[in-house]
């Protein structure tokens, strides 16, 4: 799933650091093709996980998530345009006024992964 299936979650993962959901969303979509289109796509599925967080669907659907707080994580393949990262700030804004948290993370698929150390 991704930034265009705005009814699907395209994964919820448990953050071990901080025991909140998370809620993934992956962008695929370069920022100077179509930005208007880009920004509703983001836009519309950050609204749709608020809306299945508040109507309580996603704890129905994902019991692991009862009692959590949320966050929303948005991996995104391309850097933001300035009209990006304007929405971004205002989604955090307002998210962050009902006690959810909004990350965005450039994925750069290029990157040499970073490996765990080993626990001794």
């Amino acid at each position: 799933m991704t930034i265009e299936d705005a009814d699907k979650v395209d994964k919820i993962v448990i953050e071990h650091a901080t025991g909140k959901a998370v809620l993934l969303v992956s962008d695929h979509l370069p920022w100077d093709v179509d930005e208007g289109r880009h920004l509703e796509l983001l836009q519309t599925k950050v609204y749709r996980y608020l809306d299945g967080i508040e109507s309580g669907e996603l704890y129905r659907r994902v019991p692991l998530t009862n009692g959590r707080q949320f966050a929303i994580v948005i991996y995104s393949l391309f850097e933001l345009s300035q009209d990006g990262r304007n929405l971004v700030n205002n989604l955090t804004r307002y998210l962050a006024g009902m006690g959810i948290e909004l990350r965005w993370i450039h994925f750069d698929p290029s990157a040499t992964p970073v490996k765990p150390a080993h626990p001794n």
